[in-house]
């Protein structure tokens, strides 16, 4: 393939997913870009931030690097601040964006009970309670008590942004989910995170006016439109029609998910995020498809590249994250449907 600013060829492949030794080899290009003291950044020496920091730990528990993914988790529980959440982009050393997100905060709990299914290791779970404990009663004083929607964040000051998002929000009621399901499993009542997570899908699923706004800025992003269904609170024929009524907007004939609607930039981690969410609701056929699409942007040592323009085919950025590696394998364990955790995100749906 050529270098970081050439152009790739649309390739022929078989509906397939990834085999053992290229999920091994991926994972394995994973963890050699986690630092020693358990931090996931985008790139080696770079930034990080808490929610891709996640999505990277979990691939490494699907495939086996249990220890690497403990020390992730374990950085996540070291870094935590006295607001129990984590600033928005940082490295070990410099805060880069001090806003403290909701969904970054309550991801952590997504991650462990993604971890625990793959591992089933209760004894990491209460270990990591106390944090999980925190960033969840962060994001619930973050709710919007009329409307039930979770803002978005606080500012480095701990000055409220009186918005929510509504990828931001949907990952949230997903997350509520899981934290829910960790309280339960170690015998803790958390009643109150169960009402804030019901009163947060009936605004999800009502597109509650105070999401307007929010609309305003991000309805040209593909996540406004999956993560509703992703995140668990919209599905069945309701998913679908959402499904069917945007793929137009969004999927390019033979090449995946295009990350901002009137952009041809087509990007490896909204594919597979996408493949997930229409998993959920049956369309599996029409997911497998996206999936193929992602194997022209694997590089021999396992790594993605990010995305490409159309028609071009120009990769932009030039560069490979980590969690877009981590974000694939998570899109391949749905796909296989042979792991304990392949049901994963299908199973967050509570009605």
């Amino acid at each position: 393939m050529a270098e970081l600013s050439g152009s790739i060829r649309l390739m022929e492949w078989t509906l397939r997913t990834l085999s053992a030794e290229e999920r091994s080899i991926t994972a394995d290009w994973v963890a050699g870009r986690q630092h020693s003291d358990g931090s996931l950044p985008w790139f080696p020496g770079r930034k990080l931030d808490p929610w891709d920091h996640t999505q990277s730990a979990m691939s490494l528990a699907l495939e086996g690097r249990v220890e690497a993914s403990r020390e992730a988790f374990r950085f996540l529980a070291r870094t935590q601040d006295e607001l129990d959440a984590w600033p928005a982009m940082f490295t070990p050393a410099v805060v880069l964006d001090s806003a403290r997100d909701t969904n970054h905060a309550a991801y952590i709990a997504t991650g462990l009970w993604y971890h625990h299914l793959c591992r089933s290791d209760t004894d990491f779970l209460a270990e990591m309670w106390p944090s999980v404990e925190r960033a969840i009663e962060y994001v619930i004083s973050m709710q919007d008590g009329d409307s039930g929607a979770v803002l978005w964040a606080t500012s480095g000051e701990g000055e409220r942004h009186d918005w929510p998002l509504l990828t931001g929000s949907s990952s949230v009621h997903g997350s509520l989910i899981c934290a829910e399901r960790i309280a339960a499993h170690l015998g803790h009542d958390r009643t109150r995170w169960a009402e804030a997570r019901r009163k947060l899908g009936e605004a999800l699923r009502s597109f509650h006016p105070i999401f307007a706004e929010s609309a305003k800025r991000t309805e040209r992003f593909s996540m406004d439109w999956y993560y509703p269904v992703l995140g668990g609170a919209v599905r069945g024929d309701a998913a679908r029609f959402r499904f069917q009524e945007g793929r137009e907007m969004f999927i390019g004939e033979g090449m995946g998910c295009r990350c901002v609607q009137e952009r041809p930039w087509y990007t490896v981690a909204e594919t597979c995020e996408l493949v997930m969410a229409l998993d959920t609701c049956g369309l599996t056929s029409q997911a497998r498809g996206l999936f193929e699409w992602t194997h022209s942007l694997r590089e021999e040592d396992g790594g993605y590249w990010t995305g490409v323009t159309y028609p071009d085919l120009l990769r932009w950025p030039p560069e490979r994250p980590t969690w877009t590696a981590a974000t694939v394998l998570l899109a391949s364990d749905v796909l296989d449907a042979n792991s304990p955790t392949s049901s994963f995100f299908r199973d967050l749906d509570v009605s």
